[in-house]
């Protein structure tokens, strides 16, 4: 759970490099603007420019790239996923046609290319929000937020379930090892109904603490408000480039992303 627990963490958002010195309500705005452009592009040519923009960024602030490859691992595996799933069946003209242990496997070239254009969107999407988060604390992410006038409550939300997803990780942990040390995963029969039975610890446990933490924090007079947040500085000059740049930039990107490749 360790791993887990270290790629939750802004551990790398607290080092101090190019990215994680710009200002987050920059961010913010480049980050909710070029997900829009990679949600409406119509080519693979915008997603995979962010997906290669990103990894480049990510190493120039070095961040290793098994770690990338880590973060990027589920979202993958889904991406190809549906790739695989359409392109089996969604189409009419056969791109390649194979046979499987005496199973017919067609790809279908209608199908393929509507996965492709998916796949490399849900690349290059992620691919941004790992930037964002690698180089952008839970603080400064509530401030920008308090900033783009986005609901305390949300907010609220956002910084509690970021404080407990840690005691959340470490409760499965110690009953992970607990069922694993009285051989509670010697079998695949006894490992799923070992599963079931933390799984249904873990939702009453998080019930208990939700309690207790409510109770917690009406006792030292809590009535509401951002707690992680900070005070945000004014803009600097590079950040109002930043900002005009993005008057020239994202034009180009939605035009970009409107031309069909083939």
């Amino acid at each position: 759970m360790g791993l887990i627990h270290y790629t939750f963490s802004d551990s790398y958002a607290r080092k101090d490099n190019w990215l994680s010195s710009i200002d987050v309500r920059v961010k913010l705005v480049y980050i909710v603007s070029l997900l829009t452009i990679n949600l409406i592009a119509k080519n693979i040519v915008i997603p995979l420019s962010f997906l290669f923009a990103s990894l480049s960024m990510l190493l120039s602030v070095k961040v290793p790239f098994g770690v990338i490859l880590r973060n990027m691992f589920i979202p993958s595996t889904f991406a190809i996923l549906i790739l695989a799933v359409k392109g089996l069946h969604e189409g009419e003209k056969i791109w390649l046609s194979f046979s499987i242990a005496g199973y017919d496997v067609v790809l279908r070239e209608e199908g393929l290319y509507s996965g492709l254009i998916i796949c490399c969107k849900i690349l290059g999407g992620i691919s941004l929000v790992i930037v964002f988060s690698f180089t952008t604390t839970i603080s400064r992410l509530c401030a920008g937020l308090k900033w783009l006038r986005v609901p305390e409550t949300i907010i609220e939300l956002l910084s509690i379930i970021y404080r407990y997803i840690f005691l959340f990780l470490d409760e499965v942990s110690a009953m992970w090892i607990a069922q694993k040390s009285r051989l509670g995963h010697s079998s695949w029969k006894k490992t799923i109904k070992s599963l079931g039975v933390l799984g249904g610890m873990l939702i009453i446990r998080a019930f208990t603490r939700s309690e207790r933490t409510y109770e917690a924090m009406r006792a030292r007079g809590y009535e509401g408000g951002v707690m992680l947040s900070i005070n945000l500085p004014a803009l600097k000059k590079k950040e109002y480039f930043l900002v005009i740049g993005m008057g020239f930039l994202l034009p180009m990107l939605v035009y970009t992303g409107d031309i069909q490749v083939w």
